[in-house]
This record gives structure tokens, sequence and C-alpha cells, in this order.
């Protein structure tokens, strides 16, 4: 028998961990949603590098390469691949035509929609689980942490 009284206990995470690790569950758990929504050929990196940064008046590839920290060739690459799909398509820029620009195509905005609906049924259910009030001081502080220049 070993006795565990002298077995130090295992150190608390840190907030960052706590954070990678409950992104990385919701990650898990979109993607999953969203296979059984039919969106199955859409992977992680395709939420993490393009999706998550599309503005509804269209983004540039080169301006979502710079956001998602990638290279335009990358971007390109992944860009190609939901086109090909039918999530977004390239069209030109309204004020200036000889410029690309990414926008919603009609399956990406369904996607996004069931990713919203996902969205809010998963803060529904944190609601539940810690209560409103919890759940609301916890975005208030996320949203105040983020807020603040890096120094």
């Amino acid at each position: 028998m070993v006795d565990s009284s002298n077995t130090p206990a295992a150190p608390e995470p840190f907030l960052p961990q706590l954070l990678n690790a409950t992104f990385t569950t919701m990650m898990g758990q979109l993607h999953e949603h969203l296979a059984d929504c039919g969106y199955d050929d859409l992977r992680p990196t395709h939420f993490m590098n393009v999706l998550r940064f599309m503005d509804c008046d269209g983004a540039r590839p080169t301006d979502l390469a710079r956001m998602a920290g990638m290279t335009p060739q990358a971007m390109g690459d992944l860009v190609a691949y939901l086109e090909e799909r039918g999530y977004i398509k390239r069209v030109g820029h309204p004020a200036d035509g000889r410029v690309r620009i990414v926008v919603w195509a009609e399956r990406g905005e369904a996607a996004a929609a069931d990713a919203d609906a996902f969205f809010h049924e998963l803060e529904q259910r944190w609601a539940a689980d810690v209560g409103e009030d919890m759940l609301a001081h916890l975005k208030q502080t996320l949203t105040r942490l983020v807020q603040q220049p890096i120094s």
C-alpha cells in the first residue's frame, strides 16, 4: 500500500492552459456538430485559419493570411479547398475589380449559421452548468482581458 499523504498535489494549471484546453474541446465539439450537419469536409484548420476571419464584406486572401499568421501560398491552398466545396468564392472587389476578395458562398453561409447555433447552444449548456451570472462574469472578465494592451 502506498502512502499518498506524502505525494505532492499536482500543480494547478495556468489560466492559458485552461483556456487552451477549453478552446481545443470546443473546437472538437464544433467539428463534430458541423459534420453531423453535413459539413464533414470542414476541418479545424478551416475554422482556425479562414472562416473565423471572414468578413461579411469579404476579405483579401493576403489579409486572411496575415490574420491567420500564414503564408499567402498556404492561405491560397485553404481558400481553394473551401471554394471547390462551395463554402466561399472569390469575386472582384466592388471598389477595385483588379483585386479579388473572398466572400461567403451559400454553403458557407449555411455552415456559419449552424456554427452560430452551436455556439449559442454551448453557452446555454455552460450557463446551465455554472449559472448565468458566473458565465456572464466570465465573459466580462475575458472581454476586459483581451482589451488590455500587451506590455
